[in-house]
C-alpha cells in the first residue's frame, strides 16, 4: 500500500508541479497533472531503458518528482505566482490516498494473456535486466509503455499497480470534461454540457471495462486526447499556451512506445499541429523533435536488441526509424508548411489509396476484416453493444448539421484517418481481424473514443467557434509561462 501510494503521489506531484508552473490554475490541474505525471514517468523510464542507464524505479520517480518541483521552486523564487491553495492540495492528497486504498482492496483487475507479458517486461525493467534478457518478440509486440507504467510496483514487491489504471481512466474522463469546459470558458452552460460529455463516456461498456483492464489502450487514448485536444485549444488561442504545449510534447513519445503501431498513430494525431499556421513555429518544431526523437530512440533500442540476439531486423523497426527521421527532416521545412488543410487532405487521401492498393492485391484480408468489424460493432461480438455505432451516427449528424467549427481538423483528422490506418495494419500484421472482443482492432477502438466524445460536444456546442486566432510568428517567450495568466480569450 505505502509503496504504491508513493508512486502515485510522485507522478501526481511531478505532473501538477509541471503544469502549475506552466499556467494551469483551475480544477483541471489534478486530472491533467496526473496524466502529465504518468507521461513523465513513462518518458523518463524510456530514456533509461533505451540508453542503458540504471532502470531502478527509485531513480525514475526521483526525476519525475524532482525536476518539475525544482522548476516550480525556481519560478516561485523569481516572483511568479505559482502558489497552490494548501487546503485544496491537502484534500487532493487525501482523496488520492483514499482512492489508492480502496482500489487496492477492490482487486477489480481485468486481464488477458497479453497482460502477463506486460508484467514480465515490467519486472525485467525494475530489476535492470530488460536489455540483457528481453526477447525480440517482447520488445516489438508488448513494447514499453505499459511495462514502464507498472515497473515501480516492484518497490512494494508487486507485479503491477492496482490503482494506477482506474486513476488513469478517471483522469481521462475528467480531461474530456476539462477540454470541453475550457473551450467554452465564459459561458455558464458549458459546465453542464461538459459534465454530460463525461457521463456519455461512462455509458460505454468498454470504457468502464478499461478502468480495470491491464493493457495499454486507455493509456494511448489519454495521450491521443492530450495531443489532439491541446492542439485544438492552442489553434483557438487559449491563454494556457505553455501548459498545452508541454502536454503535447510529453504525450507524443508515450503513444510511440505503447503500441507496436504507435509511431503511425502518433504521426496522424500530431500532423494537424505540425502543419498548422496558427501555431508558433518553435512549438511545431518542438513537437516534431519530440516525436522524431522518440521514434529514432526506440528504433535504436530495437535494433540493438535484434543485433544482440543475432536476429534479422523486422520492417517495423526500419519503418519507425524512417518515420522518425522524416519528422526531424521536416523541421527546417516548417516555414513552407503553411497550407495545413491541403497537406492533411493529401495525407488522408494517400492513406486511403494505400489501402485500395493493398486490397486490390489481396482482397480477402480487407473483406474478412470488414466483416469482423461489422459483427463486432453491430452484432455485439466486440462487447461495445451499439455504443460505437450510436457515437459515430451522432458525430456524422453533428458534423453535417452544425456550423463549421474553427480548427476542427485537430479533432477530426485523427478520427477520420483511424479506420483506414487500422485496415492497412491488417496487412502488416499476422492476418485479418476477427469477430471477438479480444480482437486487435476491436480493442484499438478505445484509442479514439474519448477524442470522439470531445469532438461531438465541440460540434454540438460550437466551442471555440467564434475565437479569433490569426496566424503569427512565435515570440521569444512562446514556450515560457507568462508572469501572471491573463483572463481567458476563449468565450
Amino acid at each position: 500500500m505505502i509503496a504504491e501510494l508513493v508512486v502515485v503521489l510522485a507522478a501526481l506531484g511531478g505532473g501538477c508541479a509541471l503544469l502549475r508552473t506552466a499556467g494551469i490554475r483551475d480544477w483541471g490541474l489534478l486530472p491533467l497533472g496526473f496524466l502529465a505525471g504518468v507521461c513523465l514517468m513513462i518518458g523518463v523510464g524510456f530514456v533509461q531503458v533505451a540508453t542503458g542507464l540504471p532502470t531502478a524505479p527509485e531513480i525514475t520517480l526521483a526525476v519525475v518528482l524532482g525536476a518539475p518541483v525544482a522548476w516550480w521552486i525556481a519560478a516561485w523564487r523569481r516572483g511568479r505566482d505559482v502558489r497552490v491553495w494548501p487546503p485544496a492540495a491537502v484534500a487532493s492528497v487525501l482523496a488520492v490516498a483514499a482512492a489508492v486504498a480502496v482500489l487496492r482492496e477492490a482487486r477489480m483487475l481485468k486481464w488477458h494473456s497479453d497482460s502477463l507479458t506486460y508484467l514480465m517486461a515490467g519486472r525485467l525493467i525494475a530489476e535492470g535486466d530488460y536489455r540483457s534478457t528481453a526477447s525480440t518478440e517482447l520488445l516489438t509486440t508488448r513494447v514499453l509503455g505499459v511495462p514502464l507504467l507498472h515497473a515501480p510496483a516492484d518497490l512494494g514487491g508487486a507485479l503491477y499497480l492496482r490503482s494506477v489504471t482506474p486513476l488513469l481512466a478517471a483522469a481521462t474522463l475528467a480531461a474530456v470534461v476539462w477540454f470541453v469546459r475550457r473551450a467554452g470558458l465564459g459561458t455558464g452552460r458549458f459546465a453542464a454540457v461538459a459534465a454530460l460529455a463525461g457521463l456519455l463516456l461512462l455509458t460505454n461498456n468498454r470504457v468502464v471495462f478499461s478502468f480495470f483492464y491491464l493493457n495499454g489502450h486507455l493509456l494511448v487514448a489519454a495521450c491521443v486526447l492530450l495531443v489532439a485536444g491541446s492542439g485544438w485549444l492552442l489553434a483557438n488561442g487559449d491563454t494556457r499556451r505553455p501548459a498545452l504545449m508541454i502536454m503535447q510534447i510529453i504525450a507524443v513519445p508515450v503513444i510511440v512506445i505503447t503500441r507496436p503501431e504507435g509511431f503511425l498513430l502518433a504521426a496522424l494525431v500530431l500532423l494537424p499541429t505540425a502543419v498548422s499556421a496558427h501555431l508558433p513555429r518553435r512549438h511545431r518544431a518542438a513537437v516534431l523533435a519530440s516525436f522524431g526523437g522518440a521514434c529514432l530512440l526506440f528504433a535504436a533500442l530495437q535494433l540493438w536488441v535484434f543485433l544482440d540476439r543475432d536476429t534479422s531486423v523486422p520492417p517495423v523497426v526500419v519503418g519507425g526509424a524512417v518515420v522518425g527521421a522524416g519528422a526531424l527532416a521536416a523541421i527546417p521545412l516548417l516555414p513552407r508548411l503553411g497550407r495545413g488543410p491541403r497537406l492533411l487532405a493529401l495525407a488522408e487521401a494517400g492513406l486511403w489509396l494505400g489501402l485500395v492498393a493493398l486490397a486490390v492485391r489481396e482482397p480477402d484480408t480487407l473483406r474478412t476484416s470488414l466483416r469482423a468489424t461489422y459483427r463486432n460493432l453491430f452484432e455485439g461480438f466486440g462487447g461495445y453493444g451499439l455504443s460505437i455505432v450510436v457515437l459515430v451516427g451522432l458525430l456524422l449528424l453533428a458534423w453535417l448539421l452544425s456550423p463549421p467549427l474553427r480548427h476542427a481538423a485537430h479533432l477530426r483528422f485523427p478520427l477520420t484517418t483511424f479506420l483506414p490506418l487500422c485496415l492497412v495494419l491488417a496487412y502488416l500484421r499476422e492476418g485479418a481481424y476477427r469477430a471477438a472482443d479480444a480482437d486487435s482492432m476491436n480493442r484499438m477502438l478505445m484509442h479514439v473514443v474519448p477524442l470522439a466524445v470531445l469532438f461531438l460536444f465541440a460540434l454540438l456546442t460550437g466551442a471555440g467557434r467564434d475565437v479569433e486566432a490569426a496566424p503569427r510568428e512565435p515570440a521569444a517567450d512562446d514556450l515560457a509561462p507568462a508572469a501572471e495568466p491573463q483572463p481567458a480569450a476563449v468565450p
